[in-house]
């Protein structure tokens, strides 16, 4: 005739960490694909369309692994996990779009690939640096508040767009002077208002 009732704050946080795990998970089994779609039907190509969802997942384990360091210091939410997943896949596909597409948008033209590179990195890098720069500055108002989940989101949001803006504007160069004009392979038919001829 016992009725028994778990309650406090462990148990609290350990229910809040299971239902933001789980929708994490979820997120991200509905995030990726529809990015990808999207993606191809905007490129035309599967190369060019999975370049940036590569970069955005190098995005999120860099800014996941300074979270950790950072952890070891202060204590840090586990929202944070979730912040710097789905920050990360935005701004690190948004800023390896815009190089990308530049890149292939100078190739059509019949720039030589180092010269493309040498363009889009004057142009959509340069956009990709003030843009990430802007967006930090903002997320700084964040970390003013003295609450340690703002903190935890605040620095979680700010290291994985400065992951997602470092890592476009040094390993895309270099991921696209590998991969060169193999950057268009396997077109998508009917599809992709930007494939390069």
């Amino acid at each position: 005739g016992f009725r028994v009732l778990v309650v406090g704050d462990a148990s609290v946080a350990k229910e809040t960490n299971e239902i933001a795990e789980s929708d994490l998970v979820k997120g991200e089994a509905f995030a990726v694909p529809v990015a990808m779609v999207i993606l191809v039907l905007v490129l035309g190509v599967l190369p060019a369309a999975l370049l940036p969802v590569i970069l955005a997942v190098v995005s999120i384990v860099l800014a996941l692994g300074l979270t950790a360091l950072l952890g070891q210091a202060m204590e840090v939410s586990f929202f944070v996990v979730n912040m710097i997943t789905m920050m990360g896949l935005a701004v690190g596909i948004d800023y390896s779009l815009f190089i990308v597409a530049r890149y292939r948008e100078e190739r059509a033209l019949g720039r030589e690939k180092i010269d493309a590179i040498g363009i889009a990195g004057a142009t959509a890098s340069r956009a990709v640096f003030f843009s990430g720069l802007t967006v930090i500055l903002a997320l700084i108002g964040m970390v003013i508040v003295p609450t340690t989940i703002f903190l935890s989101l605040g620095i979680g949001a700010i290291l994985v767009v400065f992951s997602a803006m470092a890592a476009s504007l040094t390993l895309l160069p270099a991921a696209l002077s590998l991969m060169g004009d193999r950057v268009n392979a396997l077109k998508v038919p009917f599809v992709g208002r930007m494939s390069a001829e």
